[in-house]
């Protein structure tokens, strides 16, 4: 039910974003095919990927050291892709997930969402249940 309520949400954050980024044209206009293809690459890439500012060894920001250690919590194996080393990518994938803010984590190449969305579902004991039905061994997964 939780997972229902977060993808509604979601959408809604999504939409509310949308509508104030199309008017700048900034998020959209920042994703060229050769960013996309090179963002499809990296998402599909692992199972558990994140676009973090710096490195799982070396988060630059509070949100994606968060991230870092709810994964690392759940002894989730993610690949990291530091954004702060590609301004292409930084700007891109926000507009590759119409979502405004990093980090992001993407699961099985479906974007989850960020910092706050994924605290969220580990706080409500979603994340194990989530994280089962994508496959992804985890500590308090089922498997």
């Amino acid at each position: 039910m939780l997972r229902v309520l977060q993808r509604h949400a979601l959408s809604g954050l999504r939409a509310t974003y949308a509508s104030s980024a199309s008017g700048s044209g900034t998020a959209s206009s920042s994703l060229t095919n050769e960013v996309r293809q090179k963002i499809d690459g990296v998402v599909k890439s692992d199972d558990v990927v994140v676009f973090m500012k710096g490195t799982q060894q070396e988060p630059m920001c509070g949100f994606s050291r968060n991230v870092k250690l709810v994964l690392d919590f759940h002894n989730v194996k993610f690949t990291d892709y530091n954004v702060l080393t590609d301004p292409e990518v930084r700007e891109g994938i926000k507009a590759y997930s119409d979502w405004p803010t990093i980090p992001q984590v993407f699961v099985k190449g479906e974007f989850v969402g960020g910092c706050d969305i994924l605290v969220q579902m580990h706080k409500e004991g979603e994340i194990s249940d989530f994280l089962d039905s994508k496959q992804i061994p985890n500590k308090y997964g089922k498997k």
